[in-house]
């Protein structure tokens, strides 16, 4: 039941107003799918084109978003269940994740839960990852059968594949955890056991993930675009600094949120008949917590993300740990109160799609167009108009008008395609380099004349010049 409620929640939001937020990173990975497949975003080599190969067979330009969409939500909203699983094992981890996935959907900013849900690898890489450590767990009988060992060594190794790094939050997560459950009395054998072979397998995942960053570019002969080096020592305090503060400025509301849920779960568990289990929560908290900062102080510390001017998005799986904290803390004690468990658990699973619903409205499959031709249809009449074949320019613009062309011409039963020539563009360009000089029709935004030849130079084509223009979108020819 609780997957069929985490289902309806992900398609509630995959209809609901959050794809008013899409841009051209989230709309890359749609375009792997409909124009050239590739193990690896375009041009980079550390997020695992999954999703993408999952959606292949969908082929109309909008279901294709949807389904992926779909997936990503699903496993964004899974995970939380699933690290709540690993965490909170032995106490009502089902409870604990239907909260933490309902309030994730109510409380969480709008551009948190796009970034988590539907553009970045955090909530996809999380889910594989725990559940391949779940799958991997002995059985009533105290064995590992070796084909639930390879069956989760294969979602962890997947895991890294959609997401390098994803190992080292788990890592953290689950040194935290055997720290938890030695505090809480159990044995230490038991405990190093199951410690040894989570950190078995995220090791292997992580090997694996480091062995793709550098053998992909050796065997496409691109460089290594992601700079794994650590800052030096001294930068670090101002880097945590800057990436805790741009999270802590898109945060709206949520951390008060948060502190008021924990604080009702601290309340309750200060009652004379649940106090016993007080300590026993902190510590489940405490742990999940504590791997949060860990891996926050990690992503600080890396120049990628300096590149990447500390966007708050690095933080992302840090804050769902936060967020889960916080509702274990709630989920303690009503998981306690023998007489109103099992309509709390009802309770739970009931606000999952009701905060779908909520964040996302009703569902509207003529509100999501809407919203998709507010963000990506500005140049797509004029540039069919025009008969462009490649939209060279700004990345922002480029990718989100090249979807919108692919979705417009299926829709008008057109076989033939739009291109983009912008970051990103080395997949495509192989489909119409070969008729670069003479048969084909560039275009660019009116007014974008900087971004387009900047990435006419890049790809070694001539200068050009606007020949005519169409709208909001001008053709252009050799100078």
């Amino acid at each position: 039941m609780l997957l069929a409620v985490l289902a309806a929640g992900a398609a509630l939001v995959d209809l609901g107003g959050l794809h008013r937020l899409e841009n051209g990173d989230s709309i890359v990975p749609v375009l792997v799918s409909l124009q050239r497949w590739t193990p690896f975003y375009w041009d980079q080599e550390r997020y695992g084109m999954l999703v993408p190969l999952l959606a292949l067979p969908v082929r109309d330009p909008l279901w294709n978003l949807l389904a992926q969409r779909l997936l990503l939500s699903l496993a964004g909203l899974g995970a939380l269940v699933l690290l709540a699983r690993h965490v909170l094992a032995g106490r009502d981890w089902p409870l604990a994740g239907a909260l933490a996935a309902a309030g994730l959907l109510a409380a969480a900013p709008a551009p948190w839960l796009f970034e988590f849900l539907f553009s970045q690898p955090y909530g996809l890489s999380l889910a594989l990852a725990a559940g391949g450590l779940a799958v991997a767990e002995p059985g009533a009988d105290g064995r590992r059968p070796w084909r639930r060992i390879a069956a989760g060594a294969l979602l962890v190794l997947l895991a890294h594949w959609v997401n390098a790094a994803i190992g080292i939050l788990l890592l953290a997560l689950a040194v935290a955890r055997a720290a938890a459950d030695r505090l809480e009395g159990e044995d230490v054998g038991p405990v190093a056991a199951r410690l040894g072979w989570d950190a078995g397998l995220l090791a292997l995942g992580l090997a694996a993930g480091q062995v793709q960053l550098r053998l992909w570019p050796a065997l496409t002969g691109a460089p290594l675009r992601l700079d794994t080096a650590p800052l030096p020592l001294s930068a670090l305090p101002a880097a945590w600094g800057a990436l805790f503060a741009n999270a802590w400025r898109e945060s709206g509301a949520w951390p008060l949120l948060l502190s008021v849920e924990a604080a009702a779960g601290l309340v309750l568990l200060a009652l004379p008949p649940l106090r016993a289990h007080l300590s026993g929560a902190l510590v489940r908290a405490a742990a999940l917590l504590g791997a949060a900062l860990a891996y926050a102080l990690f992503a600080g510390s890396l120049r990628w993300v300096e590149e990447n001017a500390f966007h708050w998005r690095y933080l992302a799986p840090s804050a769902v740990l936060v967020h889960l904290a916080a509702a274990s803390l709630v989920a303690e004690p009503l998981a306690r109160l023998r007489r109103t468990a099992r309509p709390v658990a009802l309770a739970a699973l009931a606000l999952v799609p009701a905060a779908a619903l909520a964040v996302g409205g009703a569902p509207s499959l003529a509100r999501v167009r809407a919203d998709l031709d507010a963000v990506a249809g500005r140049l797509t009449g004029d540039a069919l108009a025009a008969r462009c074949d490649v939209l060279v320019g700004d990345y922002w613009t480029v990718w989100p008008a090249v979807w919108h062309a692919a979705l417009v011409l299926r829709e008008h039963g057109e076989a033939r395609r739009v291109y983009g020539l912008s970051h990103r563009a080395t997949p495509t360009a192989r489909d119409w380099w070969e008729r670069r000089l003479g048969g084909v029709r560039y275009c660019r935004a009116a007014g974008d004349a900087a971004m387009a030849d900047r990435w006419l130079r890049d790809f070694g084509l001539p200068p050009m010049r606007p020949a005519e223009r169409v709208g909001a979108v001008e053709l252009l020819a050799p100078r």
